[in-house]
C-alpha cells in the first residue's frame, strides 16, 4: 500500500520547484471573505462563566468599588468552524505515515501527520469544502487517490463578568484567531500562485504573529489573579504555540520556496487542530 501511495506523490515533481500540490491548491484559494465557512448550527456550552479581575490588585478600595460598579455579564459566543482537509492517505503503521509525509513535504504538501484512530497524511487544509473537493478530484483526474478529511471545531457560549473593556478583549482575541486562519490561507495561495515574493510573504506571517504577542500581552493581564483558570490559561498556551510555530516559518531558507510553503502549510494545519483541541477542552469546564 505504502508504495503505491509514494508513486503517485512521485507525480506531485511535476511542474517547475515541484509544485504540483500547490498548483492545484493555490488557484483555488479564496480570501478570507470568501471562504470563512462558519457552522452555526454547533450545540455551545451555555454553563461556563468566567470571571475576570480587576487590573490591579492593589488599588484602593474607592478605585475598586468603581470598577466594580462597571462590571457587567455578557454571553460570548465563539462560532464553530469547519475544515476540510486533503487526506493522501491513511495508515495503521504510524511510520508509514511519516514516510508519505516527509515525500509529501519535498513537494509543497504539508504532510502534517493527524493521528486518531489511524495515521492520516494531510496535504492541506481548508475553510471551504467546495476547494477540498476541487483539489481532490484535480488529483484523482491525474491518477492520484485522495479523500477529503473533515475537521469540526466546536463553538461555545460563555458568560464573562468583567469590564467591558476586557469583555472586548475576550471576544477580540477570538476573532483575531478565526480571522487568521483566512489571512494564512491567503498568504498560501499568494505565495504559491508567485503574486507575493518570499519576503512579502515572512512579512506578512510576521505581522501574524505581532497581533498574536498583543493578544497574549492583554490575556497576561486579565489573568494575573486568575491563573487556575483554564479558560484564559489555555487560550495562552495556544497563542504561544503559534508564536513558536511562526518563528519556525521565518527562521526557514528563504532560498528554498517549496520547503517554506510546505511550512506554513504544516503551521495553518497544526493551529487548526490545536484550536480544535482547545475548543473541546473548555467546552468540557
Amino acid at each position: 500500500m505504502i508504495f503505491l501511495i509514494l508513486g503517485g506523490i512521485y507525480l506531485f515533481t511535476a511542474g517547475t520547484m515541484g509544485k504540483y500540490i500547490s498548483n492545484f491548491i493555490a488557484p483555488i484559494l479564496k480570501s478570507k471573505q470568501e471562504t470563512a465557512q462558519l457552522d452555526q448550527n454547533e450545540p455551545y456550552d451555555e454553563d461556563m462563566e468566567l470571571t475576570l479581575p480587576g487590573t490591579n490588585e492593589q488599588d484602593d478600595n474607592q478605585d475598586n468599588k468603581e470598577e466594580n460598579a462597571s462590571k457587567a455579564t455578557e454571553t460570548v459566543k465563539v462560532q464553530a468552524m469547519n475544515f476540510f482537509g486533503i487526506q493522501m492517505g491513511a495508515f495503521n503503521s504510524k511510520e508509514n505515515a511519516q514516510t508519505v509525509g516527509e515525500q509529501l513535504k519535498t513537494k509543497g504538501g504539508a504532510g502534517y501527520i493527524l493521528d486518531d484512530q489511524y495515521s492520516r497524511v494531510i496535504a492541506m487544509m481548508f475553510l471551504n469544502e467546495n476547494d477540498a473537493a476541487t483539489v481532490i478530484q484535480q488529483l484523482k483526474n491525474n491518477s492520484i487517490e485522495a479523500q477529503m478529511y473533515e475537521l469540526k471545531c466546536p463553538g461555545v457560549e460563555m458568560e464573562i463578568t468583567a469590564t467591558s473593556q476586557k469583555i472586548e478583549g475576550i471576544k477580540s482575541t477570538f476573532s483575531l484567531i478565526q480571522e487568521k486562519f483566512g489571512d494564512i490561507e491567503t498568504i498560501i495561495r499568494d505565495l504559491d500562485n508567485d503574486k507575493i515574493t518570499m519576503e512579502i510573504a515572512i512579512n506578512r506571517i510576521s505581522q501574524i504573529k505581532n497581533e498574536i504577542v498583543d493578544k497574549i500581552e492583554l490575556l497576561n493581564q486579565y489573568s494575573a489573579t486568575q491563573e487556575g483558570n483554564k479558560v484564559l490559561s489555555g487560550l495562552k498556551s495556544f497563542l504561544s504555540n503559534q508564536i513558536n510555530n511562526l518563528d519556525q516559518i521565518m527562521q526557514g531558507n528563504m532560498s528554498d520556496k517549496v520547503a517554506i510553503s510546505s511550512k506554513i502549510k504544516y503551521t495553518y494545519i497544526d493551529m487548526i487542530v490545536k484550536y480544535k483541541e482547545y475548543m473541546e477542552q473548555i467546552t468540557k469546564i
